[in-house]
């Protein structure tokens, strides 16, 4: 019930931000942004569940309430988690990318309604089956962390660095292709450079992506068992995990700043004038014009 509440509340403060800043970066681009990297890493920690489950069931031999068990355990979340999206996804109406619309609205007979609300709930039932998902292999993470501190500390906040930078490039995405799908960007220069500017921080983020997977899937700079191939433990202990601590928090306000530059950059002799940007609106005139 605290959860439900929770939610709502979540939900209720997310669409008020949507209402007053539209298609901006911190609402918008990153709800759905993470809805698009949640869904995949669902299908990700279900299959090793899975693979994991099968494995272990056919190494030892566990009683027929034992097998029949644990496939429960894992579709539990998912079956509890249906009514809720169901409910909140036909209770609010927050604003949906068109690749996700469209083709909701072939399914619903055209029907815009229908259609927004299918997307809804089935992007909040994959959020919410991929928290419990998350929250359980949390667990396993404390219990490993009190056997090697360093390597899983750095090996986890490593690995949340790569996920926030794909998550920040779909809110990108999203972002951009909202905004210059709500107006004839192209005839404005001022749009047009605006949004090309804001492009421009989708390969830098693929760029700590990458690095971030090669120094997870290398032993090189996390070794707890020797000290060949790594850092002085002094380093290793103290300066990593504050390192990627301070990139990881800094990363999405480097992001606002350059979308805040990106809006004001640039001017053009046809538009007519503009108020001060406010708060973390980006890539959006129609809201600021008077």
């Amino acid at each position: 019930m605290a959860s439900f509440a929770l939610l709502q509340v979540l939900l209720k403060a997310l669409l008020q931000k949507m209402e007053s800043s539209n298609y901006s970066f911190d609402s918008y681009g990153m709800f759905w942004g993470m809805s698009a990297i949640l869904c995949p890493a669902l299908m990700v920690l279900l299959y090793e569940d899975i693979t994991h489950l099968f494995s272990f069931t056919f190494a030892f031999q566990h009683s027929e309430y034992e097998t029949y068990m644990w496939p429960f355990v894992l579709t539990l979340p998912m079956i509890v988690c249906a009514p809720v999206a169901i409910y909140f996804g036909v209770k609010f109406n927050l604003p949906i990318p068109y690749v996700y619309l469209l083709p909701a609205k072939l399914l619903c007979c055209c029907s815009e309604k229908r259609a927004r609300a299918l997307v809804l709930s089935v992007t909040l039932w994959f959020d919410l089956v991929a928290a419990n998902f998350l929250v359980g292999h949390g667990v396993s993470v404390v219990y490993a962390f009190l056997v090697a501190p360093f390597a899983v500390t750095v090996n986890v906040m490593l690995l949340v660095l790569s996920l926030m930078c794909l998550t920040y490039i779909m809110a990108l995405v999203f972002t951009i292709c909202a905004s210059v799908g709500s107006r004839k960007c192209l005839r404005s220069r001022a749009d047009c450079v605006s949004a090309v500017r804001d492009a421009m921080l989708i390969p830098l983020l693929l760029a700590v992506f990458c690095f971030s997977v090669v120094l997870v899937f290398s032993s090189k700079f996390v070794d707890t068992a020797t000290q060949q191939n790594s850092f002085p433990m002094l380093i290793k202990s103290l300066i990593a995990p504050i390192l990627l601590g301070v990139v990881s928090l800094g990363l999405k306000r480097f992001i606002l700043v350059w979308m805040r530059g990106s809006l004001g950059g640039v001017k053009d002799d046809n538009d007519p004038p503009r108020h001060r940007w406010n708060g973390y609106q980006v890539l959006d005139n129609d809201n600021v014009m008077q």
